[in-house]
């Protein structure tokens, strides 16, 4: 998997579903949570832990990982952003493609203020390599 498949008669979803069958038998179409399409084969899958090796074993699979909920790692973003602390949560929050184009750091920006904050912790391993700016650590 990684490549779109080339010039086929048959869909890359059900290229997906004939791959999980292998491994789920007929609960291969329930399996299937989504079949990415465009830019890159690969799809999403509700396995077993047995299912999930038989996969990553199979000719072809390029890796096999959970899905994980990750940390915010952040400090302001939200308050820099005019968030509110609280928000209620709606369907229309689900499948939100987010695009970011990111032209560098600015340095002077308020997201980047340190103010209030104390010396950085022992255990901190960063460095400040640039020397025409004040490091915030």
């Amino acid at each position: 998997m990684g490549d779109l498949p080339k010039m086929s008669d048959i869909s890359v979803a059900s290229l997906h579903t004939n791959m999980l069958q292998q491994v789920t038998g007929s609960r291969a179409s329930k399996s299937l949570l989504w079949s990415y399409t465009r830019s890159f084969n690969g799809f999403v899958a509700k396995l077993t832990e047995d299912e999930k090796n038989q996969l990553a074993r199979m000719e072809g699979v390029v890796s096999v990982f959970p899905s994980r909920k990750k940390q915010l790692h952040t400090t302001r973003s939200w308050d820099f952003m005019g968030f509110p602390q609280h928000v209620k949560r709606a369907p229309l929050e689900s499948d939100v493609i987010v695009g970011m184009l990111d032209t560098g750091v600015w340095p002077e920006s308020a997201s980047f203020k340190d103010d209030g904050f104390g010396p950085p912790p022992a255990k901190w391993k960063g460095s400040c390599t640039s020397t025409n700016f004040t490091c915030n650590k």
